[in-house]
């Protein structure tokens, strides 16, 4: 995967305008496939050609006003590292907005001293009104934080060294990555730890089902000397796993290529992204399955190395394979009261 910069240049020739036709009819479909295949109790609202149009429009938006601030703040530009993601569906991309609303929230706290009133979770399978919903709200915030700096509204000047891109995935992802260098505060190892641990709790409510499951499996060894590189690779495990999962289950899902992500350039925000990715896996799961009972959030953990991250996911590896074994079995779950 090789992400590319947002278009934001104010003419496009006729075969931008020709591709940015056709993945617009590729994202409504993808987003009417999810709301038909979620099977949850209740359906997204379709998402029309018109909605699609307004999320790359608001795509761009945020990205000419962080590229603002990223100016004014004399932050660095971000580089685009492949994490291997192929493939994601329009739940990936809520997650990866709700992701990009987190920070801007955090950035907003850092500069103003101020916390927005989070939004609620949708409620069903996802629509592209969610992700509008989300996106829109980060922008506001981000504004407010430009407003406060009393930087200058051009008006929505375009930067004419940008590139288009045919992916809102990557480019919403390329968008958390450069608002993560204009915080004080980077993520760290301890929000992927953090992450890692509402997987856990996603994955112990789906063991929940079957009653003989050990919903929280015995923390492997403590291994030191780790570095993302090596928490990354057993979280990308975990996601086959999940594919595997999905695969038996009939429903689609993304793809992992690690082949040609360069290891070694990975930094904790890289690892988060793949972490986000399994909790969004796990949550579309959940609303496959009618599991409506909210989860408990968890609480930040404190000072956490990589070490600990790849010692915790160890613990979500052995939730995941006993639901692989379950579904390979096809021992049918028996009706159990979810628990926290």
């Amino acid at each position: 995967m090789n992400p590319k910069r947002l278009l934001i240049a104010d003419h496009e020739p006729a075969f931008g305008k020709f591709l940015r036709t056709m993945v617009f009819g590729l994202l409504v479909a993808g987003f009417i496939a999810l709301a038909r295949g979620a099977e949850t109790s209740q359906p997204a609202p379709a998402s029309t050609e018109t909605d699609v149009a307004a999320l790359f429009e608001q795509i761009g938006a945020f990205g000419r006003d962080l590229e603002r601030l990223r100016r004014f703040m004399g932050a660095p530009k971000t580089d685009e590292p492949d994490i291997g993601i192929r493939d994601a569906m329009p739940h990936d991309l809520y997650f990866q907005t709700l992701m990009l609303w987190e920070q801007t929230d955090r950035l907003s706290f850092e500069i103003l001293r101020i916390r927005a009133k989070p939004l609620p979770a949708p409620v069903g399978a996802v629509g592209l009104q969610d992700v509008l919903s989300r996106l829109r709200d980060a922008h506001q915030q981000l504004r407010q934080v430009m407003r406060q700096l009393q930087i200058a509204d051009t008006g929505g000047a375009a930067d004419g060294n940008a590139r288009a891109t045919a992916d809102p995935f990557n480019a919403i992802l390329n968008l958390n990555r450069q608002l993560s260098l204009l915080l004080e505060r980077h993520i760290s190892p301890s929000d992927v730890y953090q992450e890692v641990t509402l997987a856990i709790a996603y994955s112990a409510r789906l063991l929940a089902r079957y009653p003989d499951a050990i919903r929280i499996p015995a923390e492997p060894p403590f291994e030191p000397d780790k570095l993302p590189r090596d928490v990354y690779l057993r979280l990308t495990e975990c996601l086959q796993s999940i594919i595997g999962i999905f695969d038996r289950m009939g429903l689609a899902i993304l793809k992992i290529d690690a082949s040609r992500t360069e290891l070694d350039r990975l930094q904790p925000g890289d690892v988060y992204l793949i972490a986000a990715m399994i909790v969004s896996q796990l949550d579309f799961l959940h609303r496959h399955l009618n599991i409506t009972q909210p989860l408990p959030q968890p609480l930040y953990p404190g000072l956490k190395f990589p070490a600990h991250t790849y010692q915790r996911a160890g613990i979500l590896q052995a939730q995941l394979h006993q639901l692989e074994r379950y579904l390979a079995s096809d021992r049918p779950a028996k009706s159990v009261p979810s628990r926290p």
